[in-house]
């Protein structure tokens, strides 16, 4: 017998499934096939208890989705809307709207917005050398600015991405004693400069104590976004500076007087936006007209508006403008009434000034207009 045989007989043949048993097998595989189907792995279906309380967590979800996003939308609203501006026809009306109309009248425009200024400020030095001596003296320092529109009509620097702008300053901080006294007091000290005197220099902000309301620090996209009517540029100036916390301005007015005067010189925008920025300052309350002299003794006229606070006392913000082209040539804050952190200041002090040389578009080679510093990376002091 060979091994073939033999195995066949140790195996016994396989009996045939019942017909019970076929028809029990055929169920389930339909079953099966009905079963929906997850990337080719069955899905067993939840029971019925289990599918309610998803559909409940499901419909949770949405309603809270819904909640937060009407709660984001409500937190980020626009709290002041276009309106209005205030029918002012007192002289401070009347002279802010001719400069608007001086401005229109000689509105221009460039490749670049060039501005010189000499920003300063007034302080109490204490003598390095002689305990108990103090004079007061004006620190003073020329800023310089170049923009563009765009970052590509500015074009490309040999430092750094491309940019629509650079600013930079003179390294040199300028002392000035404001009276004779303070003269003879400095000079004694053989003219000490800021680092021997602890100052830090000028503070180049026009309203350096503001109460509320965020800095008007937007970039280019927001300039050339700004609008160039008045009630909608008020509108745009007090929803940025409410963006952070989301509260209406208690003085808004006062807001806009220290602060919407950036446009007029510091910011690449047309002139327009300038001419818009006058008329809206026309329409402010507690504003009044002034004859004046900035620091560097040139007489003006102008508008003024006067800020209370605990540490400068009574602040009187003063813009000297030009009337016969509506350019503003300085602003500054004089002392009325001194506070806890300015009380070495007698009223009529000068504290914070600045004198605008230029501020005017120009057509005019950009590399003509930069330091070499800024164009030339081989440059050496």
């Amino acid at each position: 017998m060979d091994d073939l045989a033999l195995i066949r007989q140790m195996h016994s043949a396989e009996r045939p499934p019942s017909p019970e048993t076929t028809r029990t097998a055929r169920r389930r595989l339909l079953a099966e096939a009905a079963q929906p189907r997850a990337r080719g792995r069955r899905v067993t279906p939840l029971p019925r208890s289990k599918r309610w309380v998803t559909l409940v967590a499901a419909a949770t979800v949405c309603v809270l989705g819904g909640v937060s996003w009407t709660a984001y939308r409500w937190e980020t609203r626009p709290l002041y809307h276009p309106e209005p501006l205030a029918n002012q026809n007192g002289p401070a009306s009347t002279f802010l709207l001719a400069a608007a109309d001086a401005k229109t009248r000689h509105a221009s425009d460039g490749r670049f917005w060039h501005v010189h200024r000499v920003v300063g400020e007034t302080a109490v030095a204490s003598s390095p050398y002689h305990p108990g001596v103090h004079y007061t003296v004006q620190l003073t320092k020329d800023t310089y600015a170049l923009g563009a529109k765009t970052a590509q009509e500015f074009g490309p620097l040999p430092h750094g991405k491309g940019t629509t702008g650079v600013s930079w300053d003179d390294l040199n901080v300028h002392i000035h004693p404001v009276t004779p006294a303070d003269a003879k007091a400095w000079e004694a000290d053989l003219q000490p400069g800021t680092q021997d005197l602890g100052l830090t220099g000028p503070d180049e902000e026009r309203g350096p104590f503001k109460q509320e309301g965020a800095e008007l620090d937007f970039g280019p996209d927001d300039q050339r976004r700004l609008p160039a009517n008045p009630s909608e540029l008020r509108a745009w100036i007090l929803n940025y500076a409410t963006k952070f916390d989301h509260q209406r301005l208690r003085e808004p007015d006062l807001y806009l007087f220290t602060a919407a005067p950036i446009l007029l010189v510091d910011r690449v925008v047309t002139d327009r936006v300038r001419i818009a920025t006058y008329r809206m300052l026309a329409g402010l309350r507690d504003v009044r007209t002034i004859k004046g002299t900035d620091a560097a003794g040139h007489p003006g006229q102008g508008v003024a508006m006067r800020q209370t606070t605990r540490d400068y006392g009574t602040i009187e913000w003063q813009l000297l403008i030009d009337p016969a082209t509506g350019r503003l040539t300085a602003s500054q804050g004089i002392v009325v009434k001194p506070g806890s952190k300015n009380a070495g200041l007698p009223p009529g002090t000068r504290q914070f000034f600045e004198i605008v040389k230029k501020a005017e578009w120009t057509n005019a080679p950009r590399d003509s207009l930069l330091p070499k510093s800024i164009t030339d990376p081989n440059w050496q002091p």
